[in-house]
C-alpha cells in the first residue's frame, strides 16, 4: 500500500514497500528529514520477475498449418 510523504503541509513524495520515491520538486530538507536513501538497490525483486516471464508461440485457432 502506498502513503503520501508531506512536508510542511505539502506532498513531497510517496512511500511503498519502506521506500520513498520522492518528487522533483521535494525540497532537500524534506529528503534530509527523512534519513538517507537504502544503500542497496530497490529493484532486488527484478530477477524474479524476469525469471517468471516467458514469450509463447503463435496462436492459431483454426490448427491451420500450411
Amino acid at each position: 500500500m502506498e502513503n503520501a510523504v508531506y512536508w510542511n503541509g505539502r506532498q513531497v513524495g510517496i512511500e511503498c514497500a519502506g521506500t520513498i520515491s520522492w518528487f522533483v520538486s521535494a525540497p532537500a530538507q524534506a529528503i534530509a528529514a527523512y534519513g538517507r536513501p537504502r544503500a542497496e538497490p530497490a529493484a532486488r525483486e527484478d530477477s524474479i520477475v524476469a525469471r517468471n516471464l516467458t514469450t509463447t508461440g503463435p496462436y492459431d485457432p483454426l490448427g491451420s498449418r500450411g
